[in-house]
């Protein structure tokens, strides 16, 4: 896995992705760090140097991969912004010599005694390269700016003791310390790497340095590609199916998510507003009393040429308060509103989810309005995100 993790300072932050091993399209972490460069200012750049740690031991692979990287990055590598690490076979020899350990991926309890290593053996090696560590993994998009929003916080606090500061709500994603604290949470980890998962470690590391509650941004600033599967082609458009393979391979584009207003029927709670199933973070729009006909539209400042859409409702785990319902793209918008007055079907939602490629130009040609129309009741709806990327030529 390649991970990434970042300290951050006023002065000087590091950016490291976690481990990173081969996964099915072996593009994650080329999208990562274009993410992580791409929704950085100039200013912020200056604080940021990534740390990527290439944690798979295929030699094919690993060449393949830093030939992509240094192809892809040279002027970050030259200013000293991106740096690659491997570690040597030695550094597992724990895990070798377990008589009961296989190691085999598809068994959970292995794949998380070696990430722990992966883990270890980053924060030793970051140890003093930085004022902060910041740990982000290689299948994740940044929210534009996080850098300012993650020094903006250290600056409230600067008066207030800390162990870990939360950015997002996936395993150690997210995750922000002190760069003097990471040799003890190296050698924690190492103590214990068989005995407990990721998170659950870091939450016993965090009590022992004297915080016991934990400290959130208020807006996750990390979030993960989804993934499903294709399962409905037609001649205007693809559909992909939630949980297949398929669409990990292409689900690694940051989506365009155009200036827009967004409108909706259903009742509206305070700080779950619907503009932020909009947004690039991780906000997202709750409502109550979900009934067939309510809808949720985004409505564009302008009409774009449009060459996919993805929505996600549901909690990302188990599903939970989905959206039942059907996306439709439109046209023809009237009045100060901009209200479309023409729809056509692009897909139905399967377990709270869709992803589709507009294939035909005439489909995807000047939409104004994308549409999430509810089919069934529900006593509760969660909109976590609707992205829209729109051709090149539009932006």
């Amino acid at each position: 896995m390649s991970q990434a993790e970042s300290p951050i300072s006023p002065t000087n932050t590091w950016l490291e992705p976690c481990p990173s091993k081969k996964n099915p399209t072996g593009r994650y972490l080329m999208s990562t760090l274009r993410s992580v460069f791409r929704v950085s200012s100039k200013n912020e750049l200056k604080d940021i140097t990534v740390l990527v740690h290439l944690a798979d031991s295929d030699p094919d692979w690993l060449n393949e991969t830093v030939s992509i990287i240094a192809s892809h990055f040279t002027p970050q590598i030259l200013q000293g912004q991106l740096l690659v690490i491997h570690a040597p076979s030695a550094a597992y020899q724990h895990l070798w010599d377990q008589p009961y350990t296989v190691f085999n991926f598809s068994d959970i309890k292995t794949f998380q005694s070696k990430q722990m290593l992966d883990y270890a053996f980053l924060m030793s090696f970051a140890a003093n390269l930085s004022d902060y560590f910041l740990m982000i993994e290689d299948n994740i998009w940044c929210a534009h700016h996080f850098l300012t929003t993650i020094q903006q916080e250290i600056e409230a606090r600067k008066d207030k003791p800390w162990t870990i500061i939360e950015s997002a709500n996936h395993g150690l994603v997210g995750k922000l310390c002190h760069s003097r604290d990471l040799p003890k949470l190296a050698g924690f980890l190492l103590l214990f790497y068989q005995d407990e998962s990721p998170d659950l470690l870091l939450f016993h590391f965090r009590s022992l340095q004297g915080q016991q509650d934990p400290i959130h941004i208020s807006t996750f600033l990390f979030y993960h590609f989804d993934s499903s599967s294709s399962f409905l082609t037609h001649d205007l458009y693809t559909c992909e199916k939630p949980d297949s393979e398929k669409f990990q391979e292409h689900n690694f584009d940051i989506p365009d998510n155009p200036l827009a207003f967004i409108y909706t029927d259903m009742q509206t709670l305070q700080n779950y507003l619907p503009q932020n199933a909009y947004s690039l973070d991780e906000t997202f729009f709750l409502t109550p009393d979900a009934l067939p006909g309510h809808q949720l539209t985004v409505i564009l400042d302008k009409g774009s040429n449009m060459i996919r859409v993805q929505v996600l409702t549901g909690t990302a785990v188990e599903k939970l308060q989905s959206l039942e319902g059907k996306v439709e793209l439109g046209s023809n918008p009237t009045g100060e509103s901009k209200h479309c007055t023409k729809y056509i079907f692009l897909g139905q939602l399967w377990d709270g989810q869709l992803d589709c490629r507009v294939k035909h130009r005439q489909t995807g040609h000047n939409v104004s309005c994308v549409r999430l129309v509810v089919t069934s009741p529900k006593p509760w709806v969660m909109v976590r995100h609707i992205n829209i990327w729109v051709s090149h030529e539009d932006l």
